[in-house]
C-alpha cells in the first residue's frame, strides 16, 4: 500500500531498528552475506549502476534472512516492489546513464525490513501520480505497473526526495 505520509524514520521504528546496526556493504563476500542473514539487526548500503548488479544477491539474502515468510508472500510484497523500484531508478530516474548511481539501503531486524532506493534523477510528482492511480485516470507515461504493484503490496511504500527515493517497510508478522 502506498502511504505518502510514512517517513523512513517511522519505518525504522516499526521494525525496531537502532542506528548502530552493523553496516555491511559487499554482498559478494560470503562472510558479509552470512552476517546479514544471522545478525539480529544489520544494515546494507550499496551503490550500483544497473539493476543486475544488486537484484540477484539482494533477493537471495532477503529470502535467506526471512525463511519463515513464504516465498510467494516475500516475492509479491517485498522483492517485486524492490525490483520495480531499482528498475525505475535505472530507467526513469537515471535515464540508463551508465555514469549515474543507484543507491540501495536496507535495514533488517527480526521484525522486518526497511528498504531505500535512490537515483540521481530529478524525481517526479508522486502525489499527483498516486491521485491519478486512485481515481482511475491515466497516471503513467510508460507501462505503469510499478504503482499498481506498490498499491497492492502488503508493505508500506512511500517516497522521499521529490520522488527520487523509494521507501518500503515490510513486517515479517503480517504486513
Amino acid at each position: 500500500m502506498i502511504d505518502l505520509g510514512y517517513s523512513k524514520e517511522r519505518m525504522l521504528r516499526d521494525i525496531g531498528a537502532a542506528l548502530e546496526a552493523p553496516l555491511l556493504g559487499d554482498l559478494s563476500d560470503p562472510e558479509a552475506r552470512a552476517r546479514f542473514v544471522a545478525l539480529d539487526q544489520a544494515r546494507l548500503l550499496v551503490r550500483v549502476h544497473a539493476p543486475e548488479e544488486i537484484l540477484p544477491s539482494l533477493d537471495a539474502v532477503l529470502s535467506a534472512r526471512f525463511p519463515e515468510v513464504t516465498p510467494e508472500r516475500l516475492q509479491r510484497n517485498l522483492l517485486a516492489p524492490i525490483k520495480k523500484a531499482v528498475g525505475n531508478a535505472h530507467k526513469r530516474g537515471n535515464l540508463r546513464d551508465p555514469g549515474k548511481w543507484i543507491t540501495v539501503g536496507v535495514v533488517v531486524t527480526r521484525a522486518g525490513v526497511c528498504v531505500e532506493v535512490s537515483d540521481e534523477g530529478t524525481g517526479f510528482d508522486v502525489a499527483e501520480t498516486c491521485a491519478r492511480l486512485r481515481t482511475g485516470t491515466r497516471y503513467f507515461t510508460h507501462g505503469g505497473s510499478g504503482f499498481r504493484k506498490y498499491e497492492k503490496a502488503k508493505a508500506v511504500i512511500s517516497f522521499a526526495g521529490g520522488g527520487s527515493t523509494f521507501l518500503a517497510r515490510f513486517l515479517i508478522a503480517g504486513g
